[in-house]
């Protein structure tokens, strides 16, 4: 472990960047710690998220550094992780401790080694002193702390295992279902929702059995705040993130077709295929992701450990350097007032 220092931003299994660390001391009461102690720092990467997402999840957080040695060691273990669980609703989230480092050089190192959870610059988790770095934190999915240790002890690995084990389906919650366990068998594959909807409203809603209400009741609570969250989610990226916009209402009508909320869904793709502006960031945007592919191949020069965009030196080392260049420069020319356009300025020196 290194130095004392805190990182002053909060962790779901989410990576985040510290702008000052000040030294501390470590506290055993973590008895009372829960994720409601949890405090984001500023998002650099990853998915808006707040405290109520985090509700009945197993959640991970991880204290790093991109210029601590041991931290960067451990972030294939968390990749694996988050890999496996994170289809079962774990959600992991990285609170960056910063120094020197820039967004962009964090951002690089984290997409190198395909992380795709959460990066944070900065976050905490009051009442949880943490004496060094690389450090997680894990919680289970009532919000009670399991675990609070190096994540490459075998501990870690125990603690999340058990952690995802004992955890619920997201969607369907603790229960116990006595009378609908075909249909929860069902959530619990993600298939056909809109038609497990319609049958829990127009078959067992009025059921003069009031476990099978009570049940419907919840599971139809449930998949629906699910569905609005994801039709909330893909309208708010329609202006910044159109290809995710796009892919998560494909996504909603697929799941919810026969239900209402696969219907909002469709008419939104319809409204959007008429839209010019989206369009035209839509082909943007997948243009954006053949050269940030490509940017993410680049190699640093002698004296850069990663690319950098300014660095000529990094420029002459890597042959598609000029090619991917002159995409970037197409991209921003074809559509200057595109989220990509901005995107592609922050990885490559385009004007």
């Amino acid at each position: 472990m290194l130095k004392k220092y805190l990182l002053s931003a909060g962790i779901v299994v989410i990576a985040l960047t510290m702008t000052s660390i000040p030294r501390i001391r470590v506290l055993q009461a973590q008895e009372n710690v829960t994720i409601d102690n949890i405090i984001f720092g500023e998002l650099w990467m990853g998915e808006e998220l707040t405290k109520e997402d985090l509700k009945d999840h197993v959640v991970g957080v991880e204290f790093w550094g991109k210029w601590c040695q041991s931290c960067r060691a451990a972030l294939p273990h968390l990749v694996k992780w988050y890999e496996k669980y994170s289809p079962k609703g774990f959600i992991l989230l990285g609170f960056h401790s910063t120094r020197n480092e820039t967004k962009e050089q964090v951002i690089s190192l984290c997409k190198g080694l395909k992380i795709t959870f959460n990066i944070y610059n900065g976050g905490n988790v009051t009442g949880l002193d943490i004496k060094g770095i690389p450090h997680f934190v894990l919680f289970d999915h009532k919000g009670n702390l399991a675990y609070s240790g190096h994540p490459m002890e075998a501990e870690a690995d125990k603690k999340l295992d058990e952690a995802m084990k004992s955890a619920p389906d997201f969607l369907v919650g603790e229960g116990p279902y006595k009378k609908l366990t075909a249909l929860v068998e069902k959530i619990k594959q993600r298939k056909e929702l809109g038609k497990v909807l319609t049958t829990l409203k127009t078959k067992h809603l009025n059921s003069e059995d009031e476990t099978e209400k009570t049940e419907a009741e919840q599971l139809i609570s449930r998949l629906e705040g699910y569905g609005n969250k994801l039709l909330g989610r893909a309208n708010k990226k329609k202006d910044t993130e159109p290809l995710n916009c796009f892919n998560i209402y494909q996504e909603v009508v697929i799941l919810f077709k026969g239900d209402e909320i696969g219907n909002t869904a469709d008419n939104a793709l319809k409204e959007l295929k008429e839209d010019k502006t989206f369009q035209d960031n839509l082909k943007a945007d997948k243009e954006y992701l053949e050269i940030e592919k490509e940017v993410d191949k680049f190699k640093g020069c002698n004296k850069c450990a990663i690319f950098s965009k300014t660095c000529n030196d990094c420029q002459k080392k890597n042959p598609q350097f000029e090619p991917t260049f002159q995409k970037a420069k197409t991209l921003v020319k074809k559509y200057p007032s595109s989220p990509a356009a901005s995107k592609v300025k922050e990885i490559l020196p385009v004007e």
